[in-house]
């Protein structure tokens, strides 16, 4: 059995090196995964592997990916501790979420940028808000969600899907145009993957991570979605590393596939 002490005394060591990364991660706020990628391309090897003894740290070495299964008690300890403070990363909001700017509507067309990751809303609002578009966000696309966009699409309107390159995320964008087929009351709704997308996961450079196997019909289709880039099926590129891996982070990604829209 673990001595109670001597694990405390992990958690201190490991706690201590994620608030430090912290520090270097700056005072943005973003994701727990945004900080994760952080980690991951920090040069230092200064991630302590703790031993059998208190306070004993066997060696240091680069952050891994394997690293991530524990970030989040790593974290999590570092708040309780004092480390880091408790609002330190966007958290999912519950709940289906639609932002529409002063102002929306009132132009031709329509824009809205939807996304299955509620964290990134206070992010991604002020875009939104510049270029006028609806911002929406729900983990599903729900009958509620269709009923808005029919009530809201009273001209022509792009929505553009901002997701994980995931299998979840591909169930996510399918649901969305089947949604977006569906509304016949509506004039036309133009669903367009706006990322990440294959080639966009190529050309940025983006890290490829493990994700759970989907549904078979959906994992054959995302198979399919890929093979193009010769990605693999097994692997996820999240929107979380677009926050420490493109310049000016996730909002300027938004702001780039709003403007490029916008000015049509």
């Amino acid at each position: 059995m673990t001595d109670p002490f001597v694990s405390s005394e992990v958690d201190r060591t490991k706690s201590r090196w994620v608030a430090r990364a912290f520090r270097e991660f700056g005072p943005r706020k973003s994701t727990l995964r945004a900080f994760f990628y952080f980690c991951l391309q920090r040069s230092e090897p200064d991630y302590p592997i703790c031993g059998g003894f208190v306070g004993e740290i066997r060696a240091t070495r680069s952050y891994h990916q394997s690293d991530g299964q524990k970030l989040a008690k790593w974290a999590g300890k570092a708040q309780a501790l004092g480390f880091l403070p408790q609002d330190a990363f966007l958290q999912e909001e519950p709940g289906e979420h639609i932002f529409c700017p002063q102002g929306y509507g009132s132009r031709t067309p329509q824009l809205e940028l939807w996304t299955h990751k509620s964290a990134f809303n206070s992010l991604l609002q002020p875009v939104c808000a510049r270029h006028r578009a609806a911002l929406v966000s729900s983990g599903q696309v729900s009958p509620r969600l269709q009923q808005e966009l029919v009530r809201r699409a009273v001209r022509p309107t792009t929505v553009l899907a901002l997701t994980d390159l995931s299998c979840e995320g591909f169930c996510w964008y399918q649901d969305l145009v089947r949604s977006a087929g569906q509304a016949g009351i509506a004039p036309a709704v133009e669903v367009v993957s706006a990322g990440i997308t294959p080639q966009q996961a190529l050309d940025l450079n983006l890290p490829q991570v493990s994700q759970m196997k989907g549904p078979r019909d959906i994992q054959r289709e995302y198979r399919r979605h890929l093979k193009p880039q010769g990605l693999e099926d097994r692997r996820m590129v999240e929107l979380d590393a677009l926050e420490v891996l493109y310049p000016g982070g996730l909002a300027a990604f938004a702001d780039r596939i709003l403007s490029s829209r916008s000015s049509r």
